[in-house]
């Protein structure tokens, strides 16, 4: 179910939704159907240059980034735990000698400073295994090495390495806490998942903080210039990464997840 579901997801993104018209196009220009070829060719470059565009990416990013600016650690409250979401390292798999790692990489570094700043005693990393992926160990045992090489102390973290999606961190997250009679926590997460983690864990009945860290658009000194309408492959990425999280959150609402 979780691969199917991220299998559709992919397939209506911009890059593939692209590419699968471009391959109706030409299907329809083989079959000599050539008013229909053109207009599946002219709606797959659409896409493709529309997504490309920065004022196109930026303004998606910022529906999901608005109201979750990167936290500042020293001012934070204190809560019985902090919550660092996965999705935050490159797997360390051969021929890396370990995690690399990626923008999203600032949860971690947060959530140490945030304990650094005396804001909860424990730091919970939670992320489990994918089943494709052929990584060795959890993101949660590769998290909590780096919390430790950036100054949290091993017995002040507890890892949840189960969890496979946002939905499952919370649900996960509920079991862990309940143990330990945690409810109100720090959640670590990028600003743009923030919006879909923060409905997750309290559609859980947590009492969750956002701690947002990673804004992707800056919202102060980012003017519009030429430059924002002409196509670039980061531009892509970014409307990648917002489209999904708007599908997910979406995704989320219908089923009761959020």
């Amino acid at each position: 179910m979780l691969l199917a579901a991220k299998l559709v997801a992919a397939l209506v993104l911009p890059l593939n939704l692209s590419l699968l018209l471009g391959l109706v196009a030409l299907v329809m220009a083989r079959r000599h159907r050539g008013g229909l070829a053109a207009a599946f060719g002219f709606l797959s470059l659409a896409t493709l240059v529309t997504a490309s565009l920065p004022v196109v990416s930026n303004a998606l990013v910022s529906s999901l980034e608005r109201g979750f600016p990167p936290a500042d650690p020293a001012s934070a409250p204190t809560a019985g735990a902090i919550v660092v979401l996965g999705g935050s390292l490159a797997a360390g798999t051969p021929p890396r000698r370990g995690p690399e790692l990626v923008d999203a990489s600032d949860r971690i570094l947060h959530a140490a400073r945030l304990y650094r700043a005396g804001k909860a005693p424990v730091v919970i990393p939670s992320g489990g295994r994918l089943p494709w992926s052929a990584a060795a160990r959890t993101e949660a045992a590769e998290m909590a090495d780096l919390l430790v090489e950036w100054g949290v102390p091993r017995a002040a973290i507890v890892e949840e390495a189960a969890a496979r999606t946002t939905s499952e961190n919370a649900v996960e997250m509920v079991k862990l806490l309940r143990t330990r009679g945690i409810r109100r926590i720090l959640l670590v997460t990028s600003s743009l998942h923030m919006r879909r983690a923060l409905a997750s864990f309290r559609a859980e009945g947590l009492e969750a903080i956002p701690s947002p860290c990673d804004a992707l658009v800056a919202t102060s000194g980012n003017k519009r210039s030429v430059f924002s309408f002409i196509p670039s492959p980061g531009a892509l990425e970014k409307t990648h990464a917002a489209l999904w999280e708007h599908l997910g959150l979406a995704y989320y609402r219908v089923t009761g997840r959020a």
